[in-house]
């Protein structure tokens, strides 16, 4: 018995230690001229346009971010790191082994807050603050040779 207790006291600590990240998360904002206080861009965004000719990307700016990419027969899920600070977001991708030899390499992206979402949208996913609903970016890729790239990347979730 004394041993449950303990266990549930353990499980408490953890799950009260995580509200402030996650709350975190969702308050962190980007400025944006349509909102001067600030617009939430915590999500999973589609970038628009492809990359290295066939792949397309989704990823995800959350606690644990990460991305996806599919085309040309490649499939990679991979992590990925950001932060935030005035008007820019930037994310890190980490490399990630797609198997057959292949692996993705590890690409930086500059992301600046492009449209917010419809009001009525916005008050359902976070009442009082404005969500965006797409990024412009600039994808650098690591490989030599390769060229930054201007996309958009639009709001999934």
């Amino acid at each position: 018995m004394r041993l449950v207790r303990l266990l549930l006291a353990a499980f408490a600590a953890l799950i009260l230690s995580l509200a402030p990240v996650m709350a975190e998360e969702m308050s962190t904002r980007v400025i944006v001229p349509d909102a001067p206080g600030g617009a939430i861009f915590s999500g999973c965004y589609r970038v628009q346009q492809n990359l290295y000719g066939p792949y397309r990307m989704t990823f995800c700016l959350e606690q644990r971010g990460t991305y996806s990419v599919r085309g040309g027969g490649v499939r990679c899920d991979g992590r990925l790191d950001w932060s935030a600070k005035g008007r820019d977001i930037n994310v890190k991708l980490r490399r990630t082994s797609c198997g057959n030899g292949v692996a993705w390499s590890a690409d930086t992206m500059t992301c600046r807050g492009g449209a917010l979402l419809p009001a009525f949208l916005a008050k359902i996913i976070v009442p009082d603050l404005p969500v965006l609903q797409t990024l412009r970016c600039t994808y650098d890729p690591q490989p030599k040779g390769e060229k930054s790239k201007d996309i958009t990347a639009r709001r999934i979730d």
